[in-house]
């Protein structure tokens, strides 16, 4: 029989392999551990894959509006570093929202051009925050209200039970 499992299907497949083959011969307690913790790393991929995209293309989206954001909270402020994020916000302004669902090549390969400009803006306004420019301390508040919901997900997506993958 031809079967087409889903990426979910294979990865429980793993999982019990691993539990029903390779588990029962292991007297090691360190190899034990590392299966486990494999298994686990394995359940937190599953529990990913349906809520990827979507998180990609609402971050995505809300990067634009991040960058150009910062930006504006900056407002007049001077220098090479401000300079940089009105110019990154001024590129990246460009780009349209993406749809759901997106073509998955172009989500990934925008979610990390973004990605990179918000890391480049992070640093660019540490850089002003220590040349104490004022509108850095509000214009970073901005940074930092995209990221918190991402390490949420991030977290949330990976925590089993009572404590984070690989723990128990």
């Amino acid at each position: 029989m031809n079967t087409s499992p889903s990426n979910d299907d294979l990865l429980e497949g793993i999982i019990l392999g691993l539990q029903n083959e390779i588990v029962p011969h292991l007297s090691n307690p360190k190899a034990l551990a590392t299966v486990q913790m494999m298994q686990s790393l394995l359940q937190g991929v599953r529990q990913t894959l349906p809520i990827t995209d979507a998180h990609l293309v609402n971050e995505h989206n809300d990067m634009i509006t991040t960058l150009s954001t910062t930006a504006e909270t900056l407002g007049e402020a001077e220098g090479a570093a401000a300079d940089r994020i009105r110019e990154r916000a001024a590129i990246h302004a460009q780009r349209s929202p993406l749809p759901a669902p997106p073509d998955p090549v172009e989500l990934v390969a925008a979610h990390r051009d973004l990605s990179a400009a918000i890391e480049s803006t992070f640093r660019d306004l540490d850089e002003l925050q220590r040349a104490d420019v004022a509108s850095a301390d509000e214009a970073i508040q901005v940074v930092r209200t995209h990221l918190m919901p991402r390490y949420l997900r991030q977290v949330e997506a990976f925590s089993v039970g009572e404590g984070f993958v690989g723990r128990g």
